[in-house]
């Protein structure tokens, strides 16, 4: 969803108005300070805002919730202290928001900007268009390679994409086209919203449209509250290069995940295609844009909604629930582990098989830690296998490995019976494991060494 720089309910509100005004700001640094506020400037402002929001707001029942909110600071002299501009701008969003519970309400304070709207004649309402960028903003756009921040393969041939906002399609689509491109040979895809606070709908849609096929499919509807018109947005019929249709989708989120970045697991999770890995998102359903609202101030008004048109449901104020919720810290590890556990459980080729499942065990284990081994069950272990050439030794609650070679080594857990010899010489996927095999009894008989290419070297205890 287009939000400008991507806002989320759960900053405070004067950091969200340094955020969305970083160009105020850094015009602020070369030009005079904006002239004191008088008390008839605040009062222009305040009624312009509540005409604005009364003719273009998205849910005209709210609206005088949010007026009678802002008159009352007014009356009961809330504003009257405030003469610098931008501290008024910041003060408004916070009551705004307070009233309204609506994260792409704001306020800025842009002299420049007014006079660019002032010039600028929009289309159509629901073709989302606004003032051109910037060059200083093409410019962070072009360094900030348009969104796409990471885009590699991990282990399992699992594509991973770290995608930070959805910058306008008009702009972005060969970044776009060329990370999904460099996907395209992938079984699994995950992408990472975690550090996303929105941006663009047509960026959202065009990405989604790589995991589906040549027939466009029905994705949301969004309602424009300007034109009293409702919209359907689709999949594309053409994309640039490669699709993904058999590829197992992930999407990483975070409390931080805003707008488009909320829209995008939505659409995919509640058509069944993608599952969500993180935290629950931030609950920024709507879309905005911004109108002149007199001496300087600029009013960022939600003027849309999107909804599933099915079921009517959007994600205001709720958020996107994951299907796995774990902390946005180990949301990569996990989805990673799910993704290949996912591969392993379809895969026919049993030589594949065997590789994912070789893998997984250690992503589980950088995900979720150590498997927690019963203490009697660890002491078990201990002993001498192979003759007296290897021995397992219990000290201070952690089995260690002691071979031919001399070097003692960790043993870490990845099942009950089942771990990793730890040697920091060679990478994870290829050290080697001991698995401990007991008899009927319970008695531990023996040790078996295995490789990555599926060789078992079975070494007897000795007894004691």
């Amino acid at each position: 969803m287009f939000t400008k720089n991507g806002l989320f309910a759960f900053f405070a509100a004067l950091l969200l108005i340094l955020a969305c005004s970083s160009s105020s700001a850094a015009q602020g640094a070369l030009a005079p300070p904006p002239p004191p506020l008088d008390g008839a400037t605040r009062q222009r402002v305040v009624e312009n805002i509540v005409g604005q929001l009364h003719a273009r707001y998205v849910l005209p029942g709210a609206v005088k919730g949010m007026e009678e909110h802002l008159r009352a600071k007014l009356r009961g002299g809330d504003y009257d202290a405030i003469t610098d501009a931008r501290r008024f701008a910041a003060a408004l969003t916070q009551d705004l928001r307070e009233a309204s519970k609506d994260s792409h309400l704001f306020v800025t304070y842009d002299p420049e900007m007014e006079s660019a709207l002032a010039s600028f004649h929009p289309g159509p309402t629901s073709e989302l268009q606004e003032l051109p960028p910037s060059a200083e903003r093409l410019d962070a756009w072009r360094q900030g390679n348009y969104g796409f921040a990471r885009v590699e393969i991990l282990s399992g041939n699992v594509g991973y994409l770290d995608l930070r906002e959805f910058v306008d399609l008009n702009h972005s689509r060969e970044a776009a086209a060329a990370s999904m491109n460099f996907l395209s040979n992938t079984d699994a895809v995950i992408i990472d919203l975690r550090r996303n606070h929105g941006g663009f709908i047509n960026l959202k849609n065009f990405i989604i449209s790589y995991f589906y096929g040549l027939d466009p499919v029905e994705l949301v509807s969004r309602y424009h509250r300007d034109d009293n018109v409702t919209v359907k947005e689709w999949s594309l019929r053409e994309v640039p290069g490669g699709r993904l249709t058999g590829a197992d989708l992930y999407i990483l989120t975070s409390h931080e995940s805003a707008s488009a970045a909320e829209g995008f697991p939505f659409i995919l999770q509640l058509r069944k295609r993608a599952r969500v890995v993180g935290e629950r998102t931030a609950g920024a359903n709507y879309g905005n844009k911004e109108t002149a609202v007199g001496g300087g101030f600029i009013l960022y008004v939600s003027v849309f909604r999107q909804f599933d048109p099915r079921t009517g449901r959007d994600w205001q104020g709720v958020g996107v629930q994951p299907d796995i919720e774990v902390t946005a810290a180990r949301a990569l590890e996990v989805a990673h582990g799910e993704a290949v556990k996912g591969l392993a459980a379809k895969a026919t080729n049993e030589r594949r098989k065997r590789q994912l499942s070789w893998l997984l065990p250690l992503l589980e284990l950088k995900a979720y830690g150590e498997k927690k081994v019963p203490a009697a069950l660890m002491a078990s272990y201990a002993g001498k296998y192979d003759d007296g050439r290897i021995s397992i030794t219990l000290e201070q609650g952690r089995l260690s490995f002691l071979g031919a070679g001399g070097v003692g080594r960790r043993l870490l857990a990845l099942a009950d019976d089942y771990f990793l010899i730890e040697d920091e010489s060679v990478a994870p996927e290829n050290q080697a494991r001991v698995r401990f095999v007991k008899d009927p009894g319970g008695a531990v008989t023996q040790l078996r060494l295995l490789v990555s290419d599926g060789r078992e070297f079975p070494r007897a205890k000795a007894k004691q």
